[in-house]
């Protein structure tokens, strides 16, 4: 990769570079004033991949290209706002530059740091407060047939002005131009953010952003990393011993944290309906001076770097109007009453089917299921007589499984110097590449599992014997 852009740099005869942001694998993120709008602050992407000159250069163009049309798409005013897309030809290389604005603020990663280094973290009346802002937004994207795919405390940003969080760095995006590079599929997501289905198989869908949302709310509230809540063992998120959440609000989450998409809210409207329940107080900002701000406010991932920073005050209610308050009786004396004919029209209905035609049909189930399974008992020893005495029974078959013993992974992996989640990911490939079918599906502590969990143990503890030799092989050469 080239060199980047020096400061004052005007690029498009328009934009006027001011400093570098960030760089990734396929470009760079200039800080640039908009020239044309009274020196208006916005965000330049560079793209330039390293293929260049290759069939996979004109690829990622196409890629890079189909960004803009996704954002373009998209206004919302808790997401970046897409400007323009251009291409600008030099002597030696050819760029791509695609204008976002810019927001003052910090990240809720910058935040949550903030909050470690006083010994405090987010409270439940906060992560209350930001689902309840950002589920309006991911149920638009999703609306929109689009998946962020990448949510994390560092990909959303609290906007200074307005204390309102906002959604960054589209995780389509970055899989559309990593690909193009690569020229091979690209699994985007972190590892103890993205479910599973999304890093192993790559598929996401709606369901998969409200699990990465839910990993990064508990990460607020217990401070912790993602991967160190994460039991690879049972594929569970252990988060409840660190923050001591209310009933209701632990009930929500762990269904956004549920393994299979099935077991998960459908939709980030269904949370929101489920959040009502809880019925926190609300958070508010603290006052803060108003800075004089343009017309156009947008959010880019490292925005938070200004020196600036933003504050939060938690208070109680809302103090209400009368008018509003006036409301409250009647609306609860219809929920009630809708509620309560409800519940008749359906105790009724099941009284109507258990009427004369409701027996007579369950009696015809009935003696079907006993014929079919008398006709069944009778037809196997005239079909297959010799089967009861050839098939050999199943213990004799499979012999009783040796039972292995679990360790301390952890203070095995210390002692030998080894990354613990690294051991734990090339266990589980050793061990899904020996049962494909259990990929995704969580190890039971029952009886049914014990032969399962025995060769788990068993992978692991040869890796780790065969580490330990390596780290001794190597000592040995080193003398």
């Amino acid at each position: 990769m080239s060199l980047p852009l020096s400061d004052g740099t005007i690029v498009q005869n328009r934009y006027r570079i001011l400093r570098v942001l960030g760089q990734g694998g396929f470009g760079r993120t200039y800080l640039a004033q908009d020239t044309n709008r009274f020196n208006e602050i916005c965000v330049l992407k560079e793209f330039e991949p390293r293929s260049q000159g290759s069939k996979y250069a004109q690829k990622a163009e196409e890629l890079f290209t189909r960004e803009a049309k996704v954002l373009h798409q998209l206004h919302h005013p808790q997401i970046p706002q897409f400007r323009e897309l251009f291409q600008v030809k030099t002597q030696s290389r050819e760029l791509l530059f695609l204008v976002q604005d810019y927001v003052e603020g910090k990240t809720y990663e910058e935040l949550l740091n903030d909050r470690r280094n006083q010994h405090l973290t987010f409270s439940e009346l906060e992560a209350v407060q930001l689902l309840q802002q950002l589920l309006p937004v991911l149920d638009y994207i999703h609306q929109a047939g689009i998946v962020h795919r990448d949510i994390s405390p560092d990909n959303i940003i609290l906007r200074q002005w307005d204390q309102k969080p906002v959604l960054i760095d589209f995780g389509v995006v970055k899989a559309a131009a990593t690909q193009a590079v690569h020229s091979a599929q690209t699994l985007v997501g972190k590892p103890g953010y993205a479910p599973i289905e999304q890093l192993h198989k790559g598929s996401a869908e709606p369901s998969s952003d409200l699990y990465a949302l839910a990993v990064t709310i508990v990460v607020l509230l217990t401070g912790r990393d993602a991967q160190s809540l994460f039991d690879p063992r049972d594929l569970t998120c252990q988060w409840k011993q660190y923050a001591n959440p209310s009933a209701l609000f632990a009930q929500v989450i762990d269904r956004m944290l549920s393994n299979r998409p099935s077991d998960r809210y459908h939709s980030a409207r269904e949370v929101l309906d489920a959040l009502s329940m809880v019925s926190p107080g609300v958070l508010i900002p603290a006052v803060l001076p108003q800075p004089t701000r343009s017309t156009h406010q947008g959010t880019v991932a490292l925005a938070g770097r200004h020196p600036r920073r933003s504050t939060i005050a938690t208070t109680g209610n809302y103090p209400r109007p009368w008018f509003e308050a006036a409301f409250d009786l009647p609306l609860a004396l219809i929920k009630f009453t809708y509620r309560t004919l409800k519940a008749v029209f359906r105790l009724m209905f099941g009284i109507v089917r258990f009427t004369v035609f409701g027996i007579f049909k369950f009696i015809l189930k009935l003696l079907f299921w006993i014929l079919a399974l008398f006709s069944l008992i009778w037809l196997v020893p005239q079909v297959f007589p010799y089967v009861a005495k050839s098939v050999p029974r199943l213990d004799q078959v499979m012999p009783k499984p040796t039972t292995v013993q679990a360790i301390d992974y952890a203070a095995e992996c210390q002692k030998l110097g080894i990354d613990y989640s690294e051991f734990i990911v090339q266990v589980n490939e050793e061990f899904y590449r020996k049962y494909p079918d259990r990929r995704g599906k969580p190890l039971n502590q029952g009886q049914a599992d014990q032969r399962l969990r025995s060769e788990w143990h068993r992978i692991a503890q040869n890796l780790l014997n065969q580490k330990s030799g390596r780290k001794s092989l190597n000592k040995v050469a080193e003398y």
